[in-house]
């Protein structure tokens, strides 16, 4: 069976109708909207830009930004009774692929940070330098940079 070989036939230019939001945002679910902020954004270089509290004054929602990608952090149970893997104790069915500008240096700032390494950096058959780390939330994550 061949397959479609043109990653780029369904690009589209047409902007969102909310300006700065992409056509698909993943949203996470944690436990503590707080800690998962603090942990991309010192961590992992992500920039929160939106954040909203509870009735108590804790944050059960934050939107952050990664290089124009949206990532949206929510409270457990805020609006559903999802929970988030370091609460069920289950890895999630799904890996990010994240590119960055050096992988070693961001695997030590999210190992120092409480990210657990699954898989030491290595050069992938397509020319990635790739690590895998799961962090505190559970999620897991593939840091790669395109290897010249």
């Amino acid at each position: 069976m061949k397959r479609n070989q043109n990653w780029f036939e369904n690009v589209e230019n047409r902007s969102h109708p909310w300006p700065g939001l992409n056509w698909l945002t993943t949203g996470i679910i944690v436990s503590d909207v707080e800690k998962a902020v603090d942990f991309y954004t010192n961590a992992m270089n992500m920039i929160p830009i939106s954040e909203v509290e509870d009735d108590d004054g804790s944050l059960f929602f934050a939107r952050m930004r990664y290089r124009g990608i949206n990532l949206t952090v929510n409270k457990e149970r805020w609006d559903s009774d999802i929970l988030g893997p370091s609460s069920t104790g289950q890895t999630p069915p799904f890996i990010f692929y994240l590119y960055v500008d050096d992988v070693k240096v961001l695997v030590e700032k999210m190992t120092r940070a409480g990210a657990e390494l699954l898989m030491e950096p290595e050069e992938t058959f397509w020319q990635d330098l790739r690590a895998r780390l799961r962090d505190p939330f559970g999620y897991v994550w593939d840091i790669a940079q395109k290897v010249q």
